[in-house]
C-alpha cells in the first residue's frame, strides 16, 4: 500500500484494528444524494429478477453450476484473503461464482502478472493507466456489446473514469456525480484531523481554540506546565495533513492543483509556503521532537498511549482509534478531536481531487467474462453497494425513517470480518456508501468530517490527469514526490524564519530543473479541456 496514494482507505482499515503502513488517494472521500436514489439496473433479465431481491423467477444455481474464479486484490494491506462469510455466500448463491482470493505480498506482484498475461478472472486496483488497456483488460463497452447488456453508467461517471484511449474500463471508487449525490446531505468527506488529551487541556482551562493562533498558545503552555510531554506529533502515513488544510495547503503529495483556473504539480502550491513557516514556528519553539521525521510507522500512537504526547494530527476517526486503545491500555486520560478550528481558520480550505482510486477491470484472462461483467455491474449498483458495504438489509441495518441514511446494528469502524461485511463494498462503493454509515455512528468523527466538508471544493479532473506508469511525465512526479518528502523535513526544521523560507524557494528551484514546468505543460494540454467538458456535464441528471 503505498504511503501516499490511499490515505482514505488506511484510515479505515487503522480504524477496523488491522496493523498497515500508509497508503489511493488523494487520498477518500464522500459527498451527498437524494432522498431515495433508483437503483442502477442490471441490464439483462437474468439480472433484473436477481436486482429484485429474491423473486420466484430469480436463477439459482446447483452446485455444478457455480465456478470459482480467480480475483486479484492489489493492496498489500487488503483484509480479506478467503472469499468466506454470510455476505459472500449471499453473492455466491445470487451469481453462482465463488472467488479464489489472491493478495500480493509485494507491490510489484501486478507487473509481474501483467508481463506473465495471466491476470486471473477480476483485478481489484488503483493503477488505473496501467490496467486501462485494451491488451490487458477488456473494455466495459465491448463486454455489454458482446453479451448483449446495458450498462446503465452515469454519463458523468463514464467522463472521468473515460481512459486515453477513449475507452471505459472500470468505475472507480469513492466518486460520485453531483446528481447523485444531491440531497444526501448527511453525506461527508473523509479527511485529516486532530486529537489533544482532554484531560491536560481541562487542567490549562479549556481555552477556546477557532484557530491556529489559539492552538500555537496552548501548545506553549504545555510545554511551560508539562516539560516531560510532548507538545506535538503527526503521523508518518497522514503527513500532517490537518494542520496543511487549515493552511490551505494541499494535503496531497502528488499529483496536481489549480491554481488561477491552471493545473499545476502539488509542489508548486503557492500556499504550502504558509504551512512551512507555522511547522518551522512550532519546531524552533521546541513543540516537537526531531524524532517525528524519522518515523515510519505508527510511533506517534505508541507516544500518546505511554502518556507522553499532547497533540497529534492524524485522521478524523482518530478518536475512535486513540480511545479504544488508551482504555485497553489502562490510561487515565482520553482524546477529544478538534472541531471548531476547522470553521475558524482563515484560509483554511482542501479540494477533493479524486475521481476515485481503485477498481475493478476485467482482464483479457478472464475465464467466465459473461459472469464477471454480471457481478461488477451489481456490485456497482446500490444493491450491490449496500449489501457488500453494510450487510443484510434488516439483520445487518435498516434505513431510518427520512431513507437518509442506514442504521447499522454493529459498529461499521470495526466490522465482524468473520460475516465477511464491509471490505468487499470497497471493491466497488461510490461516493456515498462508504461514508453514510458515518452519520448513524454519530459522535466526534461525523462533527468532524462536516467541518472538513464544509471548507472543500470537489475538482475530479484534476484526478483525471492520470500520467502512464512508465511515462515521461511519472518519472517527473515521483521525482517531485521525493524532493518533496526530503526537502520538507529540511525546510520545517531550518534555524530561522529567514532561512526556512530560502529552503522553500530553493526547493521551488530544483522543481523547476526536475521538469515541474515541462510537467505543468503535459498537464494543461489536457485540463483547460477536460475541465471545460467536466463543466458542460458535472450536473446531468443522468
Amino acid at each position: 500500500m503505498k504511503r501516499k496514494t490511499g490515505k482514505r482507505m488506511l484510515a479505515a482499515v487503522i480504524t477496523a484494528g488491522l496493523l498497515l503502513t500508509g497508503c489511493g488517494a488523494g487520498a477518500g472521500t464522500a459527498p451527498s444524494e437524494e432522498a431515495k436514489p433508483e437503483a442502477e439496473t442490471a441490464g439483462t433479465a437474468e439480472n433484473e429478477q436477481a436486482d429484485a431481491g429474491g423473486d420466484e423467477g430469480e436463477k439459482t444455481w446447483s452446485e455444478d453450476e457455480i465456478i470459482t474464479l480467480k480475483l486479484f486484490c492489489d493492496e498489500i494491506w487488503w483484509p480479506y484473503d478467503e472469499w468466506s462469510g454470510r455476505i459472500p455466500d449471499i453473492v455466491t448463491e445470487k451469481f453462482g461464482i465463488k472467488f479464489e482470493v489472491t493478495v500480493p505480498s509485494d507491490v510489484n506482484q501486478l507487473n509481474m502478472m501483467i508481463a506473465s498475461g495471466d491476470l486471473g478472472d477480476l483485478v481489484c486496483s488503483g493503477k488505473f493507466t496501467r490496467l486501462s488497456d485494451s491488451n490487458i483488460c477488456y473494455s466495459l463497452d465491448e463486454l455489454a456489446e458482446e453479451y448483449n447488456t446495458d450498462l446503465d453508467i452515469h454519463s458523468v461517471m463514464r467522463f472521468v473514469n473515460t481512459a486515453d484511449d477513449g475507452k471505459l474500463y472500470t468505475q472507480m471508487v469513492g466518486y460520485s456525480p453531483n446528481s447523485v449525490l444531491e440531497g444526501w446531505d448527511k453525506v461527508v468527506y473523509e479527511q485529516a484531523g486532530m486529537v489533544i488529551r482532554t484531560d491536560i487541556y481541562e487542567e490549562l482551562g479549556s481555552p477556546v481554540l477557532n484557530n491556529l493562533d489559539d492552538f500555537t498558545n496552548l501548545l506553549q503552555s504545555v510545554k511551560e506546565n508539562y516539560p516531560d510531554i510532548v507538545p506535538f506529533a503527526y503521523n508518518y502515513s497522514f503527513t500532517n495533513d490537518y494542520i496543511k488544510i487549515l493552511c490551505g495547503a494541499t494535503p496531497n503529495e502528488d499529483g496536481f492543483v489549480d491554481v488561477d483556473g491552471k493545473a499545476v504539480p502539488f509542489i508548486m502550491d503557492p500556499n504550502l509556503i504558509k504551512y512551512y513557516e507555522r511547522m518551522n514556528d512550532w519546531y524552533r519553539k521546541g513543540y516537537m521532537t526531531d524524532e517525528n521525521f524519522a518515523w515510519t510507522g505508527n510511533e506517534d500512537q505508541d507516544l500518546m498511549i505511554s502518556g507522553n504526547l499532547f497533540a497529534d494530527s492524524f485522521y478524523s476517526n482518530a478518536g475512535d482509534v486513540f480511545n479504544p486503545k488508551l482504555e485497553q491500555a489502562g490510561a487515565d486520560f482520553d482524546v477529544q478531536l478538534l472541531i471548531d478550528m476547522t470553521r475558524g481558520q482563515e484560509g483554511a480550505h482542501w479540494t477533493q481531487t479524486t475521481a476515485g482510486w481503485r477498481g475493478l477491470f476485467i482482464p483479457r484472462s478472464c475465464s467466465a467474462p459473461d459472469r464477471v461483467l454480471e457481478f461488477c455491474k451489481w456490485a456497482w449498483s446500490d444493491e450491490g453497494q449496500e449489501l457488500l458495504l453494510w450487510g443484510e438489509e434488516g439483520k445487518d441495518w435498516n434505513w431510518d425513517e427520512d431513507h437518509s441514511y442506514p442504521i447499522l446494528n454493529y459498529d461499521f469502524e470495526a466490522p465482524n470480518t468473520e460475516d465477511g461485511v464491509k471490505f468487499w463494498g470497497w471493491m466497488c462503493h461510490d461516493g456515498k456508501t462508504n461514508v453514510l454509515p458515518g452519520y448513524g455512528n454519530g459522535g466526534y468523527t461525523y462533527d468532524a468530517r462536516v467541518a472538513l466538508t464544509e471548507i472543500c471544493d470537489a475538482n475530479p479532473v484534476l484526478g483525471m490527469l492520470r500520467m502512464g506508469a512508465d511515462s515521461n511525465e511519472q518519472v517527473i512526479m515521483d521525482n517531485l514526490r521525493e524532493l518533496y518528502m526530503n526537502e520538507s523535513t529540511n525546510i520545517i526544521t531550518a534555524g530561522s524564519l529567514e532561512e526556512c523560507r530560502a529552503r522553500y524557494e530553493s526547493m521551488l528551484e530544483t522543481a523547476k530543473k526536475m521538469g515541474a514546468d515541462q510537467l505543468t505543460e503535459w498537464a494543461n494540454e489536457k485540463y483547460v479541456t477536460l475541465k471545460a467538458e467536466y463543466d458542460k456535464i458535472k450536473d446531468n441528471a443522468e
